[in-house]
């Protein structure tokens, strides 16, 4: 799959999140973005079997950590096509509503876990109703795996995305 369309797609879906009201909560805009973007991916060639998830609890017996990240997009385990849990997965996303640094570690904390356990390729932070990436704070060793994006509105109440 390939990441920069996976990107774009992303970026495309949180800049269609357009109601003031869904930069009011975590949840809310969760819920909205995740929809946006299902639709969008519509239109994107996907793997065989790849499904878009909401806060999939990952089981430390059978995945070797134990997250519920708040969006992935994955092919469900299958023993026919994969030889274990670490294949098929394709990306990992954490949001945040005005991270802090503190909180923007602990998202990057689990998609570390994410990414070095499930063998995800693409780690996406993305802290809404803020323009704030917190992109330096990643640390280096995981930079070239994880995409920092913030989503607000600006003055005129439209949809910016910044991406670090």
């Amino acid at each position: 799959m390939d990441s920069k369309e996976l990107l774009n797609v992303i970026a495309a879906a949180l800049t269609s999140v357009t109601n003031p009201h869904y930069y009011e909560d975590e949840r809310g805009f969760q819920g909205e973005f995740y929809a946006q973007l299902r639709l969008l991916l519509r239109d994107m060639a996907l793997p065989e079997g790849a499904l878009l998830r909401e806060e999939y609890q990952k089981r430390l017996a059978e995945h070797g950590l134990r997250i519920r990240p708040d969006i992935i997009l994955h092919e469900p385990f299958d023993h026919g096509r994969h030889r274990g849990r670490d294949e098929g997965n394709h990306a990992v996303m954490e949001l945040k509503r005005r991270a802090t640094r503190g909180t923007a570690a602990d998202a990057f904390t689990n998609l570390i876990a994410m990414i070095d356990a499930l063998n995800y390729p693409l780690g996406v932070f993305i802290n809404i109703d803020s323009p704030k990436t917190w992109a330096e704070s990643v640390p280096e060793a995981h930079r070239a795996r994880i995409v920092c994006l913030a989503a607000h509105l600006d003055e005129n109440g439209a949809p910016l995305v910044v991406g670090g």
